[in-house]
């Protein structure tokens, strides 16, 4: 894979090929639009690991930061979970209908999300869900927008029936997804306490 393709890709390769072409454009003068173009144009055919070899190590300790603070890395994509229109109970809260699809979007193709704890394995010990091997079930963070730190419980109608969010105890909170297998849908809205099945409306 050539740097052009990362750099239009991936925030690593943006961090890179930066510190890349800040340290070779320091050889040129300042005026020079020619040699910068020139050195641009040879760093796009060379190999990442190449380039990463010669980057200081606080710049690759950066790097590597960001790629662990990403989750979803052990994800295998999935159309059984790829959101439609709604959800079956419906869910009566606008925000958190448009909330779920999004991480269901995300989910389904694998894309990075913003915690490492997101697609670790989640273990069912408070039994709300069928039981499974290790490994069935996935968790992710369910961001609800308006929603901060230090935020108290809030009432959502689901299928005709009030649950209670957990407090804002993080940034995190207490919202999650859980995935069954790579195609069964739960809701958690009180961190583990409640399990709610969702069934995609297509």
């Amino acid at each position: 894979m050539n740097l052009r393709k990362i750099f239009n890709n991936t925030k690593p390769a943006l961090l890179i090929a930066a510190a890349m072409l800040f340290s070779g454009l320091s050889a040129f003068a300042a005026n020079d639009a020619a040699s910068a173009k020139s050195l641009l144009d040879s760093l796009s055919n060379v190999p990442v690991e190449q380039l990463t070899a010669d980057l200081p190590t606080p710049l690759l300790r950066a790097v590597e930061m960001d790629e662990a603070s990403r989750g979803n890395a052990n994800c295998t994509p999935s159309a059984a979970i790829k959101p439609g229109r709604d959800f079956s109970p419906k869910i009566d809260d606008v925000k958190r209908t448009t909330a779920i699809i999004a991480l269901l979007e995300k989910i389904s193709t694998c894309q990075p999300l913003p915690y490492s704890q997101d697609g670790v394995v989640n273990l069912n010990k408070e039994g709300q869900m069928p039981q499974a091997p290790k490994g069935f079930y996935r968790e992710y963070t369910l961001i609800v927008p308006g929603r901060k730190t230090g935020d108290g419980a809030e009432p959502i109608v689901i299928g005709g029936k009030t649950y209670m969010s957990g407090t804002m105890q993080s940034a995190r909170g207490p919202e999650r997804i859980i995935i069954g297998g790579g195609e069964k849908i739960y809701y958690t809205p009180d961190h583990y306490k409640t399990s709610i099945p969702l069934t995609i409306v297509k």
